[in-house]
C-alpha cells in the first residue's frame, strides 16, 4: 500500500490541488438558468469549468442534458445540514 501511495504522490506532485472533488454538492448557473447538482470532476486543462451531474435536466437547443459543464466562477458549495 505504501508503494502505491508514494507512486501517486510522485505522479501528482506537479498538478494543482483540486478545488472541486467528486461528490461535492453545488449550486450555480448555466447561462441564466440556476442549477444544482453533484461535481463529477474538475477540468485540469480548463480550470474555468467543472463537469456536473444535475439534479434536474436543462434543455440545451432541442435536447435535455443531465451532465454539463458549469462555469467555476458561478459555483457555490452547498452546506451540509445535520
Amino acid at each position: 500500500m505504501a508503494s502505491l501511495e508514494k507512486y501517486f504522490a510522485e505522479r501528482d506532485k506537479n498538478k494543482p490541488a483540486a478545488k472541486w472533488v467528486y461528490g461535492d454538492r453545488i449550486s450555480g448557473k448555466v447561462g441564466k438558468v440556476p442549477v444544482m447538482g453533484m461535481v463529477i470532476r474538475e477540468d485540469y486543462e480548463d480550470p474555468t469549468s467543472v463537469l456536473v451531474h444535475l439534479d434536474l435536466p436543462i434543455k440545451v437547443e432541442s435536447e435535455y442534458r443531465w451532465v454539463t459543464y458549469v462555469p467555476a466562477k458561478n459555483l457555490k458549495r452547498l452546506k451540509e445540514i445535520e
